[in-house]
């Protein structure tokens, strides 16, 4: 590999581990399909074919990791998290304004430039 090009990190390398996997685990469980996702306000599906991005749904932190959260407290589609970032743009959802958030994963996504990985 290039030394210039940039690997993504595993969730367990990025601090999303065992524990982190079983949380979601339980919100998945105790999720009710079509239920509302914070971001977009479109609806939620336990099987991906039927999410509007086409994938498995993610983990949120509503109080985001680079702020101190540590735990996921809910879903969210994958799309919408990786839009979401660290919550810094939360006023700018899609399901507050209508309007399409576009999404940070340049230079501004924390895992390519941070050099610590805590």
């Amino acid at each position: 590999m290039p030394a210039t090009a940039t690997r993504r990190l595993t969730t367990t390398q990025r601090g999303l581990g065992h524990a982190h996997r079983q949380q979601v685990a339980a919100l998945l469980r105790l999720h009710e399909d079509g239920t509302a996702c914070w971001w977009c306000g479109r609806p939620m599906f336990r099987d991906p074919q039927r999410n509007p991005d086409g994938r498995t749904l993610q983990g949120d932190h509503s109080k985001a990791r680079s702020m101190g959260g540590t735990i996921a407290d809910r879903l969210l589609h994958a799309s919408c998290n990786e839009s979401r970032g660290d919550g810094s743009r939360d006023a700018q959802r899609p399901a507050v304004t209508g309007q399409p958030v576009e999404n940070r994963r340049s230079d501004e996504d924390r895992a390519r430039w941070c050099l610590m990985g805590w």
